[in-house]
Formats: structure tokens, C-alpha cells, sequence
């Protein structure tokens, strides 16, 4: 008989720990001796399943929201044109119309709306104007869950992104940069500073914290030049013999898809680095392709999700007021620019490519974790992932009905495949305390929210 394991079951060796999958030899031991008997259906399910994850994807600038928002209502609605890219997993997300950001606006403060969207994405807070000395938003939604059940997890959270970060001092309107650079908030003053290195992130995921040796060391930078699998790989090969063939089978496609990230990464250090603007560098490890470095951010993602390494993860696709260029869709000039479109076609078909680019990276994200089985279903039932950007419009820099997707299941808490139009001025921090919901936490109020989302289970 195969043996029961623990959820927090590792793989070891000399300075690495790598975290499993969830396994059928993980569920709970009467869970267990239920479907043996027929009567696992009897079972409170949220003892005999595994954990709901929460991801937080942002983009900035707003969007074309002539080419984004859709028509329609509840089960009857067509995607937009922007949206099209997400046609084969549009029944795995739930799309929004009437969320608001209202501490997104100036409300007296005047210039540095990129600033101030970006702080107030995951706070639903207005920040404080300041070139760095004394910062201030509101604690975010992310580091609330990871505070609540980070514990119960190797990282509390993970915060990456996809592009440097700016120089700390003053950027826009009297707004330090750190505003642009993050999206997550430990406390009202004390931001979180993201990892864009995916090399890095990769070794937050699997070093072993235990080993603070000189042995341990080496033998982390040992895997940061080869593979963390040839350290466990005794690990790995007494676990194969303990557990039943559908585990093994999960295993090995799993240890694969580790060892896949690792190529992609190792691929990207023996491409030479390419100048960038003063005042930013690009650490050792990160892919110069923006397509490459997004994939991989996204794989890690999974791979974290996948192993419950972290169940909390933010993911910048740019900093806020980004001014990426795109020549690889044909967008030559800066992000920015073109959401400040003044609506000249040129300047919409422009920024549509790019609103249809980062949709698009969304939709790998959902599909990676929709080919995953676990627990009778698939990770993306047990994912809840927000995406979208704190403004509607670059242009006008508004905040109202903003362009806001969920993905998964929450484990049964969202019925996707829909699109909810709540009413206008609809809080953004009432999604807020629904996803916060799916990972068990309760709260009755978050910043300006004024109850849960009516609607979102069907």
C-alpha cells in the first residue's frame, strides 16, 4: 500500500529543498479510508482538497477600452477584440465591468496619476506624496492574505516582476518612484520590493532555507550552474518507491517541468546583456527578450503554485507609467506615448497591440494551469488570479469600470465563464475581500469596500 505523505513534504538535498506537487498519497488519511469505502462523498471538502492560491497580475497605462470592454451579460456575452486572444479559456474566467479604484484619484492632490494608480491597485488606498522619506499607501490585499496564511507555506509570498525598477528618488508630480515599483504593501509604509531576476526567484523557491553552512552555499551555487535535480535525486528516487503509479507519473512530469524552467533561464544567461537606460540594470539571469522573461516569470508562478511553496503571488508585467517599447508586435515607441493616445487611430491600434500582447501572457498563465491535475480537477480550480490595470483609460487616467479579469475557480467560490456588470463606482476592494474569501481569511472591511461582490458564485 502506497504511503501516506504530508503536504509538506520535500525533496532534499545538499542545500535545496524542493516541494512536491499535490499527490493522491497527500490526501487526508479518513479522506483516504472514505473512497476506499465509497463514502469519500460524505466528507467536508475543505478537509480533503488542496489549498485555493491567489495571483495578482498587473499591468499599466489603462487600456483601449474601445477594443477591451464587452458586451453582453451573465453567460451571453462576446469577447471583445482585445480580448479575443482568451476565446479557448473564456469559460475558466469571470469578466468584470463597474470595479473602481476611487483612491486611484487625486482627490486634491493634483499630477501623478501612474503613482498613485499603481500604489493603490492591490490597497484600494491613496498615496501620500513623497520623494521617498516618508512613503505611505495602505496595507495590500496580497500581503493581508500572506499574513493570514503564509505560515502555512515555505515563502509567505512572492513578488516578481518584468521589468527594473525606476531610481527610488522623485518621478512624477512630487511622487517618489518606489510608487511605480510596487504593487504590494507589508504595511501602510513599507512596500515590497519586487525580484526581477528570474534566476534569483528561482533559488527563493528551492533553496533550503536550513542550510546556512559553507557547504550548503556551495552547494547552492552549484545549482544556480546546473540542476537542482541531480541534488535530489536520491530524494526523488526513494519517494517513487512509496508511492502508487498515478504519483510517480505526477512526479516525474512535474520534476520535469522544473528542470524545463532551468533551461530557459540557463538559456538566457549565455545571451549578453543589452544596455539599458541609465539609472537601471538587468541582473544577471533575466531574459533580454520581454516575451522570454514574461514566460518564465509565468512558469514560476506555476511551479510555486503547483509545489504550495507560496499560495500568494504578484506579478508586475511593467512598472506603472512604463515606457517599454514592443518591436517584436510592431510597436516602436513607448507604452506611455500611446496611452496617451489624444484618439488618433494610430496611437489606439498602437496601444491595442500591446493591451492584446499582455492579454495574451494572462491566457498562458491560465492555460499552464489548467493542463494540471489535482485533486480530482485541475490547479486552476484551486487558483483565484486577478489581472488587470489600475486605470481604464491612459489617457483620461480615470478610474472607473477598469479593465479587470478573474481567472479559476477559488476552489468553488467563482462560477467563470460570465460577465458581471456591477453597478458603477462598484469598490474594487469588495473583489478584494471575495478573494480574500477563497484562501479562508474573513474580514469584514477592507479600505473603502462596502461588502463582497453580489453575484460571483452564480
Amino acid at each position: 500500500m502506497p504511503t501516506h505523505l504530508s503536504r509538506r513534504t520535500l525533496l532534499r538535498g545538499l542545500g535545496v529543498a524542493v516541494s512536491l506537487p499535490w499527490l493522491e498519497s497527500m490526501a487526508p488519511l479518513q479522506a483516504i479510508a472514505a473512497a476506499a469505502s465509497g463514502a469519500a462523498a460524505n466528507l467536508p471538502s475543505p478537509t480533503a482538497g488542496p489549498p485555493v492560491r491567489l495571483g495578482f497580475v498587473y499591468v499599466p497605462n489603462g487600456v483601449n477600452h474601445g477594443k477591451w470592454h464587452i458586451e453582453g451579460d451573465g453567460a451571453d456575452f462576446a469577447l471583445s477584440p482585445t480580448l479575443s486572444v482568451l476565446k479557448d479559456v473564456k469559460d475558466q474566467i469571470l469578466f468584470t465591468r463597474g470595479l473602481t479604484l476611487d483612491q486611484g484619484r487625486d482627490h486634491g492632490d493634483g499630477g501623478g496619476d501612474h503613482p498613485r494608480a499603481t500604489a493603490s491597485f492591490l490597497t484600494a488606498a491613496h498615496a501620500r506624496k513623497s520623494f521617498g522619506k516618508d512613503l505611505r499607501a495602505g496595507v495590500s490585499i496580497d500581503q493581508l492574505a500572506a499574513q493570514r496564511v503564509g505560515h502555512l507555506t515555505r515563502l509567505p509570498s512572492l513578488e516578481l516582476a518584468c521589468e527594473p525598477p525606476n531610481p527610488p528618488g522623485m518621478c512624477d508630480a512630487g511622487y517618489s518612484g518606489v510608487y511605480r515599483n510596487c504593487i504590494s504593501w507589508r504595511t501602510p509604509t513599507s512596500p515590497v520590493p519586487t525580484e526581477t531576476n528570474s534566476r534569483q526567484a528561482f533559488a527563493r523557491l528551492f533553496g533550503d532555507p536550513r542550510q546556512s553552512t559553507d557547504a550548503g552555499r556551495a552547494a547552492r551555487e552549484r545549482m544556480l550552474r546546473s540542476s537542482i535535480l541531480d541534488l535530489v535525486r536520491e530524494d526523488a528516487a526513494a519517494l517513487n518507491r512509496t508511492v502508487g503509479g498515478a504519483d510517480r507519473q505526477k512526479v516525474d512530469e512535474y520534476l520535469e517541468s522544473v528542470r524545463a524552467v532551468e533551461r530557459q533561464i540557463q538559456a538566457a544567461e549565455r545571451i549578453p546583456a543589452k544596455p539599458l537606460p541609465e539609472g537601471t540594470r538587468m541582473p544577471a539571469g533575466t531574459p533580454p527578450a520581454v516575451p522570454d522573461h514574461i514566460k518564465v516569470m509565468l512558469d514560476l508562478m506555476v511551479l510555486a503554485y503547483q509545489t504550495d511553496s507560496t499560495r500568494i503571488i504578484s506579478l508586475m508585467l511593467a512598472n506603472g507609467g512604463s515606457s517599454r517599447n514592443f518591436p517584436f508586435i510592431g510597436v516602436q515607441s513607448a507604452h506611455h506615448h500611446y496611452s496617451h493616445h489624444e484618439g488618433r487611430p494610430e496611437n489606439l491600434d498602437a496601444l491595442q497591440k500591446i493591451d492584446t500582447f499582455y492579454a495574451e501572457q494572462f491566457g498562458y498563465l491560465v492555460r499552464r494551469l489548467k493542463a494540471i491535475p489535482e485533486a480530482g480537477g485541475t490547479l486552476l480550480d484551486r487558483c483565484l488570479l486577478l489581472y488587470g490595470s489600475p486605470l481604464r483609460d491612459g489617457n483620461k487616467h480615470d478610474r472607473h469600470d477598469l479593465p479587470v479579469l478573474l481567472a479559476g475557480g477559488g476552489g468553488g467560490l467563482v462560477k467563470p465563464g460570465r460577465c458581471i456588470k456591477w453597478p458603477v463606482e462598484t469598490p474594487m476592494a469588495n473583489l478584494f475581500l471575495t478573494m480574500l474569501d477563497g484562501v479562508g481569511v474573513k474580514e469584514e472591511h477592507f479600505s473603502d469596500s462596502t461588502g463582497r461582490l453580489a453575484g460571483i458564485a452564480g
